[in-house]
Order: structure tokens, then sequence, then C-alpha cells
């Protein structure tokens, strides 16, 4: 793990170096934060990695059921996909003729989901080299009338494995080759997550493959079949702007407050601010049926944290307060607290550090539903 860690942090070390050497080059200025930015990103995605196994890795499963709509998710999920693997010269092919989706209403554990089929796609279009393709699709197993078995497979012609190192593919921090993990980047920890989370659901991971000649891995999940009438559907939007959205921002961390003040004030948004769960309540609760558009919630406050302040406000007996969107904003990252969050009455979860995009993407897409 020292090499993992000590990479990122010797990028954005060295960029702050040489913009230090430059102050009056933009060009070079530009080019440093941009590397800081991708080192940053990739030294969280490692931490969030440890961070997460060893919660799983200690039996702290999540167990909570919530109802999702399955292609939605897979749309969400293949859409990012495409992208990363766009920018490699990777064709990413979603075979929806191959696929069965007959049940798409489903009750169970979405945020694990979406994890493992992102790893098993991230891993796919990491080791296939550009002008190769990855082909994903899913199918119905099995189902009876409240029950229902989906297999979800990802097949690629990257790099492949050996037949010695397959059963220990879904190890902590297993890579088959030193040099993987300067040529290709991460832990190793992808499919030893996906895997603790497939057997925390009921289900399995299984992966076949050849050297030389590419991967497939099969994940097979249960799911209740669930109720369509508590599905949220969203319209579709296409010019993304927050211009005259009024939010109100819970936020304890003066720091962090600025640094939300000034994207949703970027955005031209209006901006009222909170300094605890509390707070957050009370001008709510004082405030003019529809004056906010959205609340950003922090978890982690004095005086009253960010779940019970959503459940409070949920409980108020005006209609605004029960369809507002109320999204986490949070250094709480774990899969189970964006679990908690959704069983509190948040509709989503951003974790700290935040992606800007992102936030935006998702504020936008709650207040025009």
């Amino acid at each position: 793990m020292s090499h993992d860690i000590r990479t990122p942090v010797n990028g954005i070390m060295g960029m702050l170096d040489l913009a230090n050497c430059y102050p009056e080059d933009m060009e070079v200025q530009q080019k440093c934060r941009d590397q800081i930015m991708k080192s940053s990103k990739y030294l969280v995605s490692i931490v969030s990695d440890i961070l997460e196994m060893n919660k799983l890795e200690s039996g702290d499963f999540s167990e909570k059921e919530l109802t999702f709509d399955l292609a939605e998710l897979l749309n969400k999920a293949n859409t990012d996909k495409q992208v990363q693997a766009e920018e490699k010269d990777v064709d990413y092919v979603v075979d929806w003729k191959k696929s069965d989706l007959r049940h798409i209403c489903l009750k169970g554990n979405p945020v694990y989901l979406k994890k493992i089929l992102d790893a098993v796609s991230d891993n796919a279009v990491k080791f296939t080299e550009p002008g190769g393709s990855v082909h994903v699709w899913c199918k119905e197993k099995s189902a009876d009338d409240e029950n229902i078995v989906y297999e979800f497979e990802c097949s690629d012609n990257g790099i492949g494995m050996s037949q010695e190192f397959i059963p220990h593919a879904c190890e902590m921090f297993s890579q088959e080759n030193i040099t993987s993990r300067s040529k290709y980047e991460g832990t190793g920890l992808g499919l030893a997550i996906s895997e603790k989370m497939a057997e925390s659901l009921g289900g399995t991971i299984e992966i076949k493959s050849r050297k030389g000649i590419g991967t497939t891995v099969r994940v097979t999940l249960p799911f209740k079949i669930g109720n369509p009438e508590k599905l949220a559907k969203a319209e579709s939007h296409e010019e993304i702007s927050l211009e005259g959205k009024r939010a109100l921002v819970a936020e304890d961390n003066e720091l962090n407050m600025e640094i939300a003040e000034f994207v949703l004030q970027n955005e031209g948004a209006v901006v009222t601010k909170a300094w605890n769960g509390q707070e957050a309540v009370e001008i709510f609760g004082k405030s003019r049926p529809d004056e906010f558009d959205v609340i950003l919630m922090d978890i982690m406050m004095p005086v009253m944290n960010g779940y019970e302040a959503t459940k409070r406000i949920r409980s108020l007996d005006r209609e605004d307060a029960k369809v507002i969107p109320i999204i986490a904003m949070t250094a709480n990252a774990f899969t189970e607290d964006r679990i908690r969050a959704k069983e509190a009455g948040m509709n989503e979860h951003i974790a700290k550090p935040v992606d800007v995009e992102l936030l935006v993407k998702v504020i936008y897409e709650w207040v025009n539903r």
C-alpha cells in the first residue's frame, strides 16, 4: 500500500513545487492544477476502498432494503463507464438484445449493486487495451411472484488472467503482475470489495479468463420484486442551470460552507446558511411554502445531526416538507451511510471531497423532478 498511497501524494506535492517555480506562467499553473486534481481523486479512491474493505472485513454489512429502478441504475452505471471507455478508445457495448429486464422495479440494496457493477466494469475497461471492447448485459435467471434472481455479465478482450491467478483475483490487494500497479493504477481491492458485498446479499461472483484472450465476470444476485408506485421518476432536461434556485445549506465547517456557497452562487443559486441541523429545521420551519428548492445537509453537525434534521423536516405538517429534495453532502462516505441517508428521508448522497460537477448535476436533476 505504500506505493499506492505515496504515488498520488508525490504527484500532488511535485505539482505544487512546480507551480511555485512558475507563478506567472498560467499554462503551467493550469497543468499543475489539473494534475493535482487527478492525483487527489485517485488518492481519495484508494482511501475510500481501504476504509470500505475494513468495514466489510469486520462483518459490518448493510442489510437494508430499498425500492429502486434496475433500468435506471444500469443506465447510469453504463453511461459513466462508456465515457471512461471512450477516453481510452475502448468500445463499451451494452447488449440490450441479450438482456432480459422483465422486472425492473426491485427491492434490495441498489448501493451495493451499483458498486459491484462499477468495480467489475471498471476492471474490464482498465485491463482492455485501446481498440479493444467490453460487452455487458444482464438476464433473469429465475423468478416467482415475490423474488427474482438476476445475472449480470461483463466480458472483455483484455489482457486476461492465468488459470493459476483466477482463484486469487478477489483477494485483497491482489494483482497478477507487479507492473500492473504502475501501468493500470489501483489497489486490487475492487473485486475483493465486490465479492464481500455480493456474499452479503446472498449472491456470487464467478470469473472466467484466459491470458491474452480476455475475461468474463458473472455476478448473480437475488432481489425482491418491488412496488413501482414507490419509484420517483425524473423528467428529461438538457441544459443544466441552477439560476434563481434557492438552497438551504446546513454545514458546521466554515471552509466547507464557503466552498458550497461559492459553487452554488457561481451557478446562479441563492444560498441560505444554517450552521447545524437544528438551525436548518428552524429556518425551514419558518420559511414560506416553496421558499426553498433544495436542502444540502451535512451529517456530522453539533446540536442536531443531519439524519435527525432530515427526519424532523420530513415530519413537518406542510406539503413541501415531504417533497423538497434533501441531499446529503458529507464525509460519511461508507456504503451504509448512503443507505442510512436514504432511510432518513434524503434523496441523494454526495461524498466529500465534493465533485462539483456531480453536485450541480444532482441538484439540477432533483429540483426539476
